[in-house]
């Protein structure tokens, strides 16, 4: 195939790109349209051609349309691209250089997204919006959908001034997920803060990130606490440019957030008391599993629990069904325990005055829903079945 510029006088270009590279380019100009059949060379628009003239001047000319044409015959494949003289070369914004957004991405373990639901809902508060923010956990600003994790994160990474934030627990360094957004993050040498979350403490810090650090250690002392969260709250604002939160605003958005801290702590260590739950009578914090049951079964239906006595037999009821599968000693024992033990932690309280009739408190709903979660018990079953899998 012949060179359809071999008989026309061309001179040798410098193509210049956005990215920085820079091409030789052997070609035929024209005033407003430059032809070369060196197509292993990517010309785009917004590229630049440098032409150096005998004079000493240099001519710039900057890429309209490449004007890639397909050969046919003895012609091959070429361009004739249409071109544009300017004054002077194109200054080309480079990544330093460019102002990037930023983006704040919250690296955690999906055991413990309660936690990172509540910091989700204080960065809202302190002014930040959904395009500010990346929590797989939270619903709308996780990774998008049929996305690859681990690329869109390099590409962020890449795109993004980010702001990490590590909630770190026993779970996070479970968590090989977690594990490979710390060590990217790290790679990346991007910004990054410690959330230290209930149970976890500094000296357990590992992997890639400085244990130095100073952290936020959510069930820390409450005044160092307020502190800390204060100077975050003034680094995002100062960082994302948004306006200064007052004083009494920002103190009652911190109080919630450390209030809904505590909450979730509470019902996360009553889980794992209940999670263990051994396949016996055996008592955990004086409670026994006959217990659990039956406050389950109450928090399921209208939260009563009934003990009802007659001079045949006695009955505990909780919601629609009687607890006891018989009249023995034993049997009744064991229930009348349960009551026992449930009014003494708080999960019911005495409703009636004479008769003895119990509800069950805010306290005992989360104990009750923790406890059917954990042990995926379904309460539409009897309760002797239940007990079965349970105990038998």
């Amino acid at each position: 195939m012949r060179n359809i510029l071999e008989n026309f006088p061309t001179e040798k270009l410098i193509l210049h790109k956005s990215s920085g590279n820079t091409y030789e380019v052997k070609a035929l100009v024209g005033a407003s349209e430059i032809q070369s059949d060196d197509i292993t060379i990517p010309i785009e628009p917004n590229d630049y051609f440098e032409r150096n003239l005998p004079n000493g001047i240099i001519e710039y000319y900057k890429v309209v349309d490449p004007g890639f044409y397909k050969g046919m015959n003895d012609i091959p494949d070429h361009y004739q691209t249409k071109v544009q003289r300017i004054s002077a070369p194109i200054i080309y914004e480079t990544k330093d250089a460019k102002e990037l957004s930023h983006m704040i991405f919250i690296s955690h373990s999906s055991k413990d997204k309660e936690f990172t639901k509540a910091f989700v809902d204080l960065l809202f508060a302190i002014g930040l919006n959904e395009d500010d923010i990346v929590c797989s956990s939270y619903p709308g600003l996780g990774v998008p959908l049929r996305a690859s994790i681990y690329e869109w994160l390099v590409e962020k990474f890449q795109e993004c001034d980010l702001h990490i934030f590590y909630f770190l627990s026993h779970n996070y360094y479970e968590s090989a997920a977690s594990l490979n957004e710390m060590g990217a993050a790290w790679a990346m040498k991007q910004k990054w803060d410690g959330i230290l979350l209930p149970g976890f403490s500094f000296s357990e810090i590992a992997g890639c990130i400085d244990s130095s650090q100073i952290g936020i250690k959510l069930d820390g002392d409450i005044d160092e606490l307020k502190h800390r969260l204060g100077e975050l709250k003034d680094d995002i604002v100062e960082e994302f440019g948004l306006r200064s939160v007052s004083a009494t605003r920002w103190e009652r958005i911190r109080n919630e957030f450390i209030d809904t801290i505590q909450k979730i702590n509470s019902i996360e260590v009553h889980s794992q008391e209940v999670e263990y739950m051994l396949p016996s009578v055996v008592k955990r914090d004086s409670i026994t599993v006959y217990a659990y049951v039956m406050l389950m079964y109450a928090a399921a239906a209208d939260g009563t629990i009934m003990v009802l006595s007659t001079l045949v037999d006695t009955s505990y009821q909780a919601g629609e069904y009687n607890m006891e599968r018989s009249q023995e000693p034993r049997e009744l024992a064991v229930w009348d325990d349960a009551v026992s033990q449930l009014l003494a932690n708080g999960y019911i309280k005495r409703t009636g005055r004479n008769d003895r009739i119990y509800q069950v408190t805010a306290e005992g709903y989360n104990i009750a829903d923790a406890f059917k979660e954990q042990n995926n018990l379904d309460p539409s079953k009897k309760p002797n079945d239940i007990l079965s899998e349970l105990i038998e």
